[in-house]
């Protein structure tokens, strides 16, 4: 049996690669080798296709190639272009390769629009099955089913995928994986001709609750260590320099967290871009992160208003937050190196506060990095909002993107006074204004 891969395009009004890999899906080409199971992977997001590097940005990061697909002033009002990103549709005319079947994965709910795309050219140039898994169906399993795909793949494609396969193709395969397959098995990143950054997910999932989240639906799963070293070390063999670890819940295990960095060859640079706890950060860790060249570091803040933070999850408070601060300055990293997100657009969130936010991070040494809020399907926070009225059901995933969600939903501050926050934080971190401005900024 042949198996064809794909990571689909992404639809929206602006998208940037964070060392973006497709890792549930290299994953299942594991479990699917392993069973013999014949196996390529079309990544239309790798930026060493051909026609997509526009741009190599810090620490093999960069944009994307696009093309403008609409403007959204005449549906929905809002004066930004939708866009689609990835390698341009010809390169399927290169795959020299015909499959029995099709996986294609998912990420954003309201990314929907690049799989509906890729899915509909795959249909065009193979007429085999095609099977649509990821966050999408997981979250949208209703919506997903419009897609065009033949079979939806709701949560782990591990170890479903063998008896999916077999009712579409008709073909008997090994059932080589099992319910333990985080812990079993490593992603095939071999399937990349050219790779030079990667990411990595020691656990999986998230054991907190946060109520804007839905990564604690998965459960929380542990890679053993030398598993995650194992791999680095093949990835380091294959010429990447850069590696982001990309855990929800990276620093809930330490002492494990700990051996992992002490094994960590030095000679790659590391990237911490998933928002780390906080609270959970010591000493030793910070001193291994230095020792170890990590490069980008970012920090869960989230907010600091006291009343939201215990709302959303209660998972950071100011005087943690301070505390892992100045651990990170105490061995040598700055703001160059140490970001923190803050969520912008909260329930509740009054203009005001998010701006204290922001000069409370400036003070505090460390770049305000903003993260436009959104509902997740799913989540606690879109229970409430949907028991209010503030949303309907039936919402197009796509107007729930965080770029566009504050032009309409009224729960949010508007998105006039998170574009005057986001040009301040831009002023301030590119040196338009300085800490002094800043801190007397008002409106």
């Amino acid at each position: 049996m042949k198996a064809l891969l794909v990571n689909p395009y992404i639809y929206d009004v602006s998208a940037y690669d964070y060392w973006l890999k497709p890792v549930g899906l290299l994953y299942i080409a594991t479990a699917l080798e392993k069973s013999g199971v014949e196996v390529k992977l079309l990544d239309f997001l790798d930026r060493h296709l051909p026609g997509n590097n526009v741009h190599d940005g810090p620490y093999g990061t960069g944009k994307f190639s696009s093309i403008v697909v609409k403007s959204l002033m005449n549906e929905y009002g809002i004066p930004r272009y939708l866009k689609r990103y990835g390698a341009p549709e010809e390169i399927l005319n290169t795959l020299n390769f015909s499959p029995d079947v099709v996986l294609i994965t998912s990420m954003m709910t309201y990314w929907y629009g690049g799989v509906f795309e890729t899915i509909k050219m795959i249909k065009k140039n193979f007429n085999v099955p095609v099977i649509l898994g990821g966050n999408y169906p997981t979250l949208l399993p209703e919506h997903a089913k419009l897609s065009g795909a033949d079979v939806i793949v709701e949560g782990d494609g591990i170890p479903k995928i063998y008896d999916i396969l077999e009712a579409v193709t008709g073909t008997k395969v090994e059932h080589t994986v099992g319910e333990n397959w985080f812990e079993e098995i490593t992603p095939d990143n071999s399937l990349y001709p050219k790779i030079e950054s990667a990411v990595i997910h020691t656990t999986f999932g998230c054991p907190y609750r946060c109520t804007y989240c839905v990564a604690w639906k998965k459960g929380f799963k542990v890679r053993p260590v030398n598993s995650v070293l194992k791999e680095i070390q093949e990835l380091k063999k294959r010429g990447v320099k850069d590696i982001a670890f990309y855990d929800d819940a990276l620093l809930v295990k330490r002492e494990r967290f700990k051996k992992i960095l002490k094994g960590l060859p030095n000679d790659i640079r590391y990237h911490l871009p998933n928002g780390i706890h906080a609270a959970l950060l010591d000493e030793e860790i910070a001193k291994l992160l230095k020792e170890k060249n990590f490069h980008t570091i970012r920090l869960g803040y989230e907010t600091g208003d006291a009343a939201l933070q215990k709302k959303t999850g209660g998972k950071v408070d100011n005087t943690s937050f301070q505390r892992a601060v100045e651990l990170l300055k105490s061995v040598g990293f700055d703001s160059k190196d140490v970001g923190a997100y803050m969520i912008v657009g909260l329930q509740d969130q009054s203009f005001e506060s998010a701006l204290e936010d922001v000069k409370f991070l400036a003070r505090m040494g460390v770049k305000p990095v903003i993260n436009e809020y959104t509902l997740i399907p799913g989540s606690l926070d879109w229970q409430v909002a949907l028991n209010q009225g503030l949303v309907d059901e039936n919402v197009d995933p796509f107007m729930l993107n965080n770029s566009l969600i504050s032009y309409w939903w009224k729960g949010s501050m508007g998105i006039k006074k998170i574009d005057i926050l986001k040009n301040v934080v831009r002023r301030f971190v590119t040196g338009k204004i300085s800490l002094d401005e800043l801190l007397k900024f008002k409106v």
